[in-house]
């Protein structure tokens, strides 16, 4: 996690090493609400407009990947962004965990054998855990009002 130079927005950024830079940070602090949490789902590749993207958010280790505290759905626009106001987040510690519901069946699709995600899936704090589910801790990140948590999809 990180602030922003002068706006005051949290970045929380998964995915690909360049959204961390400066230039990538002001692209999304235009969906700063200083009234509310606000995250943005990037994706890192062609995912079509209006294709659903899922967000699940979890405010404990105990409930992490179990018990989500709340769970929000959005649509890409023709940014490759889903925009999500999270009006009822209270500023705190918290992971989340996005994914592209690529086939619009409402579900994160897995493999048979291994379970792993068919769809792109991505966690705060850019973790990508390759033979163990991620931890809450290593996930978690600080929000206050007016913050702006971005996830990175990449295919």
């Amino acid at each position: 996690m990180r602030r922003v130079l002068g706006i005051g927005v949290l970045l929380a950024v998964a995915g690909a090493a360049h959204a961390d830079s400066v230039p990538a940070d002001r692209i999304f602090a235009k969906y700063a609400d200083p009234a509310h949490v606000v995250a943005a789902v990037n994706t890192e590749f062609n995912a079509a407009p209006g294709q659903a993207v899922r967000l699940t958010i979890y405010n404990s280790e105990e409930a992490f990947l179990e018990q989500a505290w709340a769970k929000y759905e959005a649509r890409i626009d023709e940014d490759g962004v889903a925009v999500l106001p999270l009006g009822d987040l209270e500023p705190g510690e918290y992971a989340f965990a996005a994914y592209l519901d690529e086939n619009g069946d409402g579900v994160l699709n897995r493999g048979k054998i291994l379970g792993r995600p068919k769809e792109p899936v991505a966690f705060s704090n850019g973790v990508k855990p390759k033979l163990r589910k991620p931890r809450f801790d290593e996930t978690k990140v600080s929000v206050t009002h007016g913050s702006v948590v971005v996830i990175t999809l990449d295919d």
